[in-house]
């Protein structure tokens, strides 16, 4: 009976020496951790050092915010002259050219300035032409696809 007792102290020993072994590595790593963790405080605490690091934090999110609002200033003063609002016909000019390749297009800001192209597409060439569109008129005159484009683009302007 005493031999069994003493295998059991033994395996027991060995137990509890493996456990101290186990709780040895990760308090060293802890200590690792917390040695980073703290490094550079200095006289300070770690409370202090929350508050600073939750400071600086706070400021960057402040210049952020600020740098965001001015941001979004310039961009809503410069949306009305911004080309926003759009009309596309697509026709055939001829009648021996098909499927619609000739085109109109109208964009134009919250102004109603902007410019007018048109596309015109023949079997052996093709051209391109843009005339300017000022407070919603042309300074030249305008196709009927031209004018049903630029209608598009006008009726899209609140």
């Amino acid at each position: 009976m005493e031999d069994y007792l003493i295998y059991i102290f033994t395996g027991l020993f060995a137990i509890c020496f493996i456990l101290i072994l186990i709780d040895h590595f990760r308090l060293t790593g802890l200590s690792k951790k917390y040695k980073l963790f703290i490094k550079g405080l200095s006289e300070k605490n770690v409370e202090d050092l929350m508050i600073s690091y939750s400071d600086e934090i706070y400021k960057v999110k402040n210049e952020l915010e600020g740098n965001i609002k001015i941001r979004l200033s310039d961009l809503e003063q410069q949306m009305p002259t911004c080309l926003r609002h759009f009309g596309l016909i697509s026709y055939n000019a001829f009648e021996n050219v098909s499927n619609n390749m000739s085109f109109s297009f109208a964009a134009l800001n919250d102004k109603k300035d902007g410019i007018v192209i048109t596309g015109i597409f023949t079997r052996e060439n093709s051209y391109v032409y843009s005339k300017n569109i000022t407070n919603g008129e042309s300074n030249k005159e305008l196709s009927r696809e031209e004018k049903e484009a630029l209608n598009k683009a006008l009726a899209s302007i609140k």
